[in-house]
């Protein structure tokens, strides 16, 4: 719903995006992962959140990571990444190396127990948790702290399964529509499904779909004067 206070937010545009599975530099994936780049360039957005598995696993060679980095370092925004089930953060993780530490526009979410990444010269904090083991047993969206009334936008991330009301079927990454409808936040960022899905409207809620399997990547804005408003967006060449 729009804002009904005096005062206004400033207007913000995301790239949401996840689940682009990087194995190797041949893969279709990091043709996907340059499109996207130049899409969030010639959208003009003022960030990029990718909500998990933007690789596949984390033995990945060094050239990979550094066309990664080459690639993320185009972009004029700052880049939010959330490790997921696939690469976790545990010890020897592909974010454990140095390429990762070269740029200060990289930003990665790195306190299992959830954290808040402040971008002051964005007016927008984001929330996120991320998976530190192979173990299944991480509640994504659980702790996640209800937001000042600061006149930011507050963006929260999240990797795994939305179980809606019923109970989840295994204790492996679920997110309920509790935890969403009681977060507090403007919008919230979903990885780990490959398809582009609405899964909550206040807050929004959206899995913006795999590169690889969908083809498109979700453009959020974010508007005191018209809401929150998500658009899928196709890539190019698909």
């Amino acid at each position: 719903m729009p804002d009904s206070r005096a005062w206004r937010r400033r207007r913000r545009r995301i790239l949401h995006t996840s689940d682009l599975h990087l194995d190797r530099l041949e893969d279709k994936a990091c043709d996907s992962l340059a499109t996207i780049v130049s899409l969030a360039i010639d959208e003009q957005v003022d960030m990029v959140i990718i909500a998990g598995d933007l690789f596949d696993h984390n033995r990945i060679e060094n050239d990979l990571v550094s066309f990664v980095v080459g690639q993320l370092k185009r972009l004029p925004a700052p880049v939010v990444i959330l490790p997921g089930n696939h690469d976790c953060l545990v010890p020897g993780s592909v974010y454990e190396q140095a390429e990762f530490q070269s740029s200060d526009k990289i930003h990665i979410i790195r306190a299992p127990q959830g954290e808040t990444l402040d971008l002051p010269e964005l007016e927008v904090s984001i929330w996120g948790k991320c998976i530190d083991s192979y173990d299944a047993d991480v509640l994504p969206l659980e702790g996640v702290p209800q937001p000042r009334v600061n006149g930011r936008w507050h963006v929260a991330v999240a990797h795994g399964y939305y179980v809606g009301k019923e109970p989840p079927l295994s204790y492996s990454y679920y997110i309920r529509h509790e935890e969403l409808v009681n977060s507090g936040q403007d919008y919230i960022a979903l990885g780990h499904l490959p398809m582009f899905r609405c899964v909550c409207l206040e807050p929004v809620a959206y899995y913006c779909g795999s590169p690889s399997m969908s083809d498109s990547v979700a453009l959020v804005e974010l508007s005191d004067e018209t809401g929150v408003q998500v658009t899928q967006c196709m890539l190019a060449g698909s």
